[in-house]
């Protein structure tokens, strides 16, 4: 199972490791937002952390690149794709987002949130919330997502931006979901899926002059 470091997280639930980007850097600037589904936040991510500690927990993993060419400029394609709002109309399953707490230390802009969904599973569709957190470098162009919802599904994702030289810009995303090994398949195809859709809507509305 791939992981990736998770820098800033509330205070509740530890600070960095020793020799992260965020133990060496100075203390972040962050902003704090209420609303009705910030304990839930820290709840569920108090369950992902622990499940991190114990990543032979034997729950199978599925790693899937989903690469994507815009025909845009890398600089025009960044600003678009690691815009967390962008996602809301595009993603098939993303019904809302609401933001926890934001946070920069100088390399890394951070935001703890929750995605509302609505995901189909056969004949029903499953209110989902997704609780993630997303690492923004925009010095070196990526981002990184780490989130888990129901049922003790968890999916790390890592975007990369490389500039074609040509005007377009390849997005690939990186990505490892993990769950239990009846549920494994079905997530993956389905998150598979809803990544291609989204990527889609996002290269058309780009293109098109929409975003």
């Amino acid at each position: 199972m791939v992981g990736y470091a998770l820098a800033i997280a509330c205070a509740t639930m530890g600070s960095p490791a020793a020799g992260s980007p965020a133990a060496r850097a100075d203390a972040p600037s962050c902003i704090e937002y209420d609303n009705a589904y910030k304990l839930e936040w820290q709840a569920s991510w108090a369950v992902y952390q622990a499940g991190q500690q114990n990543p032979d927990d034997g729950r199978s993993s599925i790693v899937v690149d989903l690469p994507i060419t815009i025909d845009a400029p890398l600089d025009k394609v960044w600003s678009v794709y690691s815009d967390l709002q962008n996602d809301l109309g595009r993603h098939p399953f993303l019904k809302g987002l609401v933001t926890h707490r934001t946070c920069d230390d100088g390399d890394f802009q951070v935001i703890d949130f929750t995605a509302l969904e609505d995901i189909p599973m056969g004949p029903i569709t499953y209110p989902g919330h997704t609780e993630a957190e997303q690492r923004i470098n925009e010095a070196e162009h990526y981002y990184t997502s780490e989130s888990w919802d129901l049922p003790n599904v968890t999916t790390h994702q890592l975007i990369t931006f490389t500039d074609n030289g040509d005007g377009s810009t390849t997005v690939n995303e990186h990505i490892t979901f993990v769950a239990d090994a009846a549920l494994i398949q079905f997530t993956a195809d389905n998150g598979a899926d809803s990544h291609r859709a989204y990527q889609n809507a996002l290269k058309a509305d780009i293109e098109n002059g929409t975003l």
